[in-house]
């Protein structure tokens, strides 16, 4: 029986010893395994600077398609059109109006300068073909109303003056009875004296003189007459020449006083024209940046486009490729610009395909949330490295990475071994059971 418990207590203790071992080994090993502590965090391959979406402000029915999907487009080149036929007219009832407002000024210029042609407005020098036509018919009605203007003003001045030169020649015929009354004056004059002499010897009879002085007192009275009636007449000349005078004032009077209309209302229109044409030219929805259409939302033709609606996106050429990850907020202060990182791209399932190094360019100052899930991360962005990516064309070919690849990229944060893991929960429950003691 004692040979039997020395035997059983030598098997335990070999056991004992054996466990001890292998214990100490692998605390050993554990404290000498390299498991360095980092940030794992998935995402996908984008084109730096993101894809371009192309929206329109004001929104309507679209009534052309010109791109798909997948289509190259240039900078500049018209995606689709929007329904504009007011908007349009609008534009060019503005236009021709602001056509009009220029060649009534230079008119009203030419008016007040008394000059018989007017000149071209500096605003038609440079006219596209459709405003040209506006602007010549523009011309062509201001011109002749210049001319019809101005021989109505020659017109009503001729007139006055013809008036003025009427009652001229009318004084002269009332000079010229004045002459003849004189010299009919005098004639009396001269019988009534001689009447006088033989009335005195009894010769003649007192109603004789009587009707003599009578007739020189009639002629007196139309002297008098004619000197009143050749004063009126050169107060009449002079109010027709003032009035000739006044043609011309008045006519400046009235070029001043639409030229002060004209400007302001000019001014007022000028903003509203430009408005129209920058809604109009949005009207033709374009392409911000050259590159390739990718998710279009509008498909036929009459469709409603909502104001800042993305009709499309476009992924442009020649941008570099990034790797966009989501960074959970709990490793987000682990991570910061500049860090080296190591890149894998899942989407190649080729095992010999190493992981590959690259730097952090940017991490997001604010967390963002998933629509979908609700769940809040941190956005980052790693670029490969010059090495790296040569390695990687060598490799895969220069077009192997491509918008939309999935990747997953590992941060490095500190050295840790298998230990540090094991004894890690233990030493932090320590920790918070000592403070909460």
């Amino acid at each position: 029986m004692s040979m039997i418990d020395d035997s059983a207590r030598v098997e335990i203790r070999r056991g004992l010893r054996v466990a001890a071992l292998f214990f100490i080994g692998l605390l050993g090993g554990a404290s000498m395994m390299p498991l360095d502590a980092g940030v794992y965090a998935r995402g996908a391959v984008i084109v730096s600077g993101k894809r371009q979406a192309v929206q329109n402000r004001d929104g309507g029915i679209v009534t052309a398609l010109r791109a798909v999907e997948g289509q190259k487009v240039a900078r500049g080149q018209v995606l689709l059109e929007i329904a504009s036929a007011d908007l349009h007219a609008l534009e060019r009832g503005m236009t021709a109006e602001l056509m009009m407002l220029f060649a009534q000024r230079e008119r009203l210029l030419a008016e007040r300068d008394r000059r018989s042609v007017m000149a071209e407005p500096v605003e038609f020098r440079a006219l596209p073909a459709a405003d040209r036509v506006l602007a010549e018919d523009a011309l062509r009605g201001q011109r002749l109303l210049l001319a019809a203007r101005l021989r109505t003003a020659q017109t009503e001045k001729a007139v006055w003056m013809r008036r003025a030169h009427a009652n001229a020649e009318q004084i002269g015929g009332f000079g010229e009875q004045i002459v003849a009354n004189r010299r009919q004056r005098a004639l009396l004059d001269d019988e009534l004296t001689g009447m006088r002499v033989i009335a005195a010897k009894g010769f003649a009879s007192i109603n004789r003189i009587r009707a003599l002085e009578r007739t020189q007192a009639a002629l007196d009275g139309e002297h008098g007459a004619l000197g009143a009636q050749i004063l009126q007449t050169r107060d009449a000349i002079g109010e027709a020449e003032l009035s000739a005078a006044g043609v011309d004032r008045r006519q400046i009077e009235e070029v001043e006083g639409s030229l002060r209309d004209l400007l302001v209302r000019m001014n007022e229109l000028q903003p509203k024209l430009l408005a129209a044409r920058e809604q109009l030219a949005r009207s033709m929805v374009r392409a911000p940046v050259a590159g390739t259409i990718v998710g279009p939302t509008i498909y036929t033709i009459g469709g409603v486009v909502s104001p800042g609606q993305t009709l499309m996106e476009i992924v442009p050429d020649r941008r570099a490729l990034v790797i966009e990850v989501q960074v959970s907020p709990d490793d987000a202060d682990d991570m910061r610009p500049g860090q080296t990182t190591q890149v894998r791209f899942t989407g190649f399932h080729d095992r010999a395909m190493p992981a590959l190094d690259a730097r952090i360019d940017t991490v997001s100052a604010d967390s963002f949330t998933e629509e979908r899930t609700g769940n809040r991360f941190f956005r980052a962005e790693a670029s490969l490295l010059p090495e790296s990516y040569r390695t990687l064309v060598a490799l895969k070919g220069p077009g192997a990475l491509t918008p939309g690849m999935p990747a997953e990229i590992l941060v490095p944060l500190r050295k840790r071994s298998a230990l540090d893991y094991l004894i890690g929960p233990l030493k932090e429950s320590l920790w918070r059971g000592g403070r909460e003691a």
